[in-house]
């Protein structure tokens, strides 16, 4: 049944690309910017179990993003991974249609229905830190304990609507993906499929809700990934991943340039102050369909975050946020963020310097702390950075 909703959905979307092309009067001129990329340098040091025990130059951030403009609006997006120097895939290759109802019929676009479309390789739309989980956007040099997020191949509509055509600022999307991870074929006939719905009921409070499920993926990993956990539980043949987060933030004094709908990078937010408050829980939900059959522990739990960003001056920015990951079952351990623990709790202050609009200098201590097996001593791992970041 997934599957034949799956195939109606695209057939419907390819039906709509024909007849815009059909319908096509003049020849549009392509353009081509990098707007989008982004690279983050300078100075990490952790302790000895850490990723950086001597402490090292590191480039450890670089995104280098080409929008290909091929139609008024249309256009190609791809994005290189660069980080530490080297080449390590494409994250973004889709097509971006905003609006793309209202390209086959002018009575659709100020409609309550006028979706736009991503379909390709994409970031999947899950919660709200996914959105500037890296150093140069985020206002902290790292991400919380639990990061949620992940990227995969698949096909997205999303629309935002205003308090006139929806009685409350109100946005929406929604995914269907492969939900194995890595690029290329998916491994099996279901599909994930994500939903999420924001709102901004008063000026200064905005929340959203978002619900993932990845479908049957066999023993692949998936691509939404929980303090870099992919992986299924132990012994499983057959799993899936249920994801629920709620989130929640409160702007002082927002400025008028941030979208209160669509909040942006943290490091950028015109705002004085905000506080956001994200809590989640998670399912890893196996079995052992192979011979001999063996039992097989699901993985449940839940993750939060509480950050804030204060706007001292217009070019000082000071930042914290506590978070933690954690398994509801007290005597299971597993991989979280490399270290097998049952759970991890991770505290960040930092403070950053506008330079310029698009440069930044940060600094960072970041303090981690796990719940480890009996007899395991727990690592020295905590962080101390200084990042030069820069985007266009």
């Amino acid at each position: 049944m997934r599957k034949v909703f799956v195939f109606s959905v695209f057939a419907a979307v390819f039906g709509l690309f024909f007849i815009r092309a059909a319908s096509a009067q003049e020849e549009f001129k392509p353009s081509v910017d990098f707007k989008g990329s982004w690279l983050a340098a300078g100075y990490l040091d952790t302790g000895n179990q850490g990723t950086y025990p001597d402490g090292s130059f590191q480039a450890p951030a670089m995104r280098l993003k080409t929008n290909i403009g091929v139609a008024p609006d249309a256009k190609i997006v791809l994005r290189m991974n660069l980080d530490n120097a080297a080449f390590n895939g494409f994250d973004f290759m889709m097509l971006e249609y905003m609006g793309i109802l209202g390209s086959v019929s002018p009575s659709f676009k100020d409609s309550a229905f006028n979706p736009n479309l991503r379909i390709g390789r994409f970031k999947l739309d899950m919660g709200e830190e996914t959105i500037a989980n890296n150093p140069v956007d985020g206002a902290l040099i790292s991400a919380s304990a639990g990061n949620m997020t992940g990227f995969d191949e698949g096909l997205m509509l999303f629309q935002s609507l205003p308090k006139e055509r929806a009685g409350i600022p109100l946005k929406w999307s929604f995914t269907i993906a492969n939900g194995n991870k890595g690029a290329g074929a998916d491994n099996e006939q279901a599909k994930s499929m994500l939903l999420k719905v924001g709102v901004n009921p008063l000026e200064s409070l905005y929340m959203s809700m978002s619900y993932y499920n990845s479908g049957d993926i066999g023993t692949a990993s998936t691509d939404i990934t929980f303090a870099g956990l992919g992986t299924g539980p132990a012994n499983a043949t057959e799993w899936d991943r249920t994801v629920f987060e709620f989130d929640v933030r409160y702007d002082f004094m927002p400025g008028p340039k941030e979208k209160r709908l669509e909040p942006g990078a943290t490091a950028f937010s015109d705002s004085k102050a905000f506080v956001r408050l994200a809590y989640g829980m998670f399912t890893d939900d196996g079995s052992d369909k192979a011979a001999p059959v063996v039992s097989v522990t699901d993985r449940d739990g839940n993750y939060m975050y509480l950050d804030g960003v204060y706007n001292a001056t217009d070019k000082i920015y000071l930042a914290a946020r506590y978070s933690f990951i954690g398994f509801d079952e007290s005597s299971l351990y597993d991989s979280l963020n490399g270290v097998t623990a049952n759970k991890y709790t991770r505290i960040s202050l930092g403070i950053g310097y506008r330079l310029s609009d698009n440069v930044h200098v940060k600094t960072e201590f970041t303090s981690n702390s796990e719940d480890v097996p009996a007899g395991t001593d727990e690592p020295e791992n905590n962080q101390i950075g200084l990042l030069f970041t820069a985007r266009f």
